[in-house]
């Protein structure tokens, strides 16, 4: 049965996304140049950074095109292959898109670290002042796109793992393989008789992505949870995880989902800039600004003023 509805469903998500977050990443940034104070502090150029990676995600997530395919055994992330270049240098292509995914993920995480120590350890805000800013932000870079190379080198194209996909590629996308770029794991590698075995290196290398998305949510969840109790006022949960975490699990338990895994793609394209408004609305300084655009006032922000996440407890708690 075709699902090549479920194609243009995610490219359109992607074109979507791409103009949502080139309104509220503009927002976001007209906001932290124009009206965040030097109360602000660190978290300040950690907004900045992740809305600059942001920018980047959207612009890849549109660039690129990437859509999903998950079977019984495998799944896999693929994209339109032109010719442009060696089909072996290709799938490198791929890592742009899965390095600035994991990147994101993990500023994301950053960001709920600050706001615990603001709330709850403020002392520890020194981790975040001046040069070690820099380190938290490079280290993202560094750890997200190790991970989109260790998933290229661990997860490479193969004439069997073609072989076993095309079928599928043509039945549900009417796309011959040689139109395609794909990477992703193949949890059971079978022979003609049909003995399968477990490749170590695939299962290693996806536990270890799998084990880190965990990781990230629980620091979230736990960071968050503490804030909140702090504060007494909600802080959004970020559910971009979820659908990678059972595009990454479901096939090793013998479940795939085939072209619907699509709807995650689509997920993590839209999620992601419209996360950027909660930001805003989070931080009272900047929910007040676009409250007064909106109704033509005029309002001057004192020097003690600051968002949801400034370098005072008393403020903190009397901004939100």
């Amino acid at each position: 049965m075709s699902a090549r509805w479920m194609l243009d469903c995610v490219y359109r998500s992607e074109r979507f996304g791409m103009v949502i977050a080139s309104f509220s990443n503009i927002t976001l940034l007209g906001l932290l140049a124009f009206k965040a104070s030097s109360s602000y502090g660190a978290y300040r150029n950690l907004m900045i950074a992740y809305t600059i990676v942001e920018v980047i995600y959207s612009f890849l997530s549109f660039w690129t095109e990437m859509a999903a395919l998950s079977t019984d055994k495998a799944y896999v992330v693929f994209s339109y292959y032109h010719g442009y270049v060696d089909r072996s240098i290709a799938p490198f292509f791929l890592v742009d898109f899965c390095g600035i995914y994991f990147t994101l993920l993990l500023l994301l995480v950053v960001h709920f670290i600050y706001r615990y120590f603001v709330v709850c350890d403020f002392q520890k805000l020194d981790y975040f002042k001046g040069y070690r800013l820099g380190f938290w932000v490079v280290g993202c870079a560094i750890s997200g796109f190790g991970s989109g190379f260790l998933k290229v080198f661990t997860f490479p194209e193969n004439e069997q793992f073609s072989n076993e996909l095309r079928d599928d590629f043509m039945e549900f996308y009417n796309l011959t393989m040689d139109q395609v770029v794909y990477n992703g794991p193949s949890f059971y590698v079978c022979d003609e008789f049909g003995e399968c075995e477990k490749p170590l290196a695939v299962w290693a290398t996806t536990l270890y992505l799998t084990a880190a998305l965990f990781v990230s949510v629980f620091i979230m969840l736990f960071c968050g949870f503490q804030s909140t109790q702090k504060l007494n006022s909600a802080i959004p949960i970020v559910f971009m995880y979820i659908p990678i975490i059972l595009l990454f699990m479901t096939p090793m338990f013998h479940l795939g989902f085939g072209p619907f895994v699509n709807f995650a793609m689509a997920t993590i394209a839209i999620y992601p800039p419209i996360d950027q408004f909660a930001i805003i609305y989070v931080i009272r300084d900047f929910r007040n600004a676009i409250h007064d655009f909106f109704t033509c006032k005029k309002k001057t922000i004192s020097p003690q003023a600051s968002g949801a996440f400034t370098t005072s407890r008393l403020s903190v708690k009397s901004n939100i």
